[in-house]
């Protein structure tokens, strides 16, 4: 299965790497997993009063460090998907 890699670029630009990656069978797996992910570090946020990264962004990176697909953490708050 192929390995890919949330990296969350924040609002002012600043990237926290995923050194280790997840194996999901393609990459629509891979976005559930972002979208459902997304939601659970928004919801952890609103519920513990820190601010909300609706602007942040998973950047999701293939096996060869290739991006892939970007997915605003915004279209986890606008879009129905499984609970995290």
């Amino acid at each position: 299965m192929p390995r890919y890699f949330f990296h969350i670029r924040s609002e002012d630009g600043h990237l926290v790497e995923d050194l280790e990656g997840q194996e999901f069978a393609d990459l629509a797996q891979a976005e559930e997993n972002a979208m459902a992910s997304a939601k659970e570090i928004l919801a952890e946020g609103l519920l513990s009063g820190k601010p909300v990264l609706t602007g942040a962004v998973f950047e999701i990176c293939n096996e060869k460090h290739a991006l892939v697909l970007r997915f605003p953490f915004s279209d986890a708050a606008t879009k129905p998907g499984a609970p995290p």
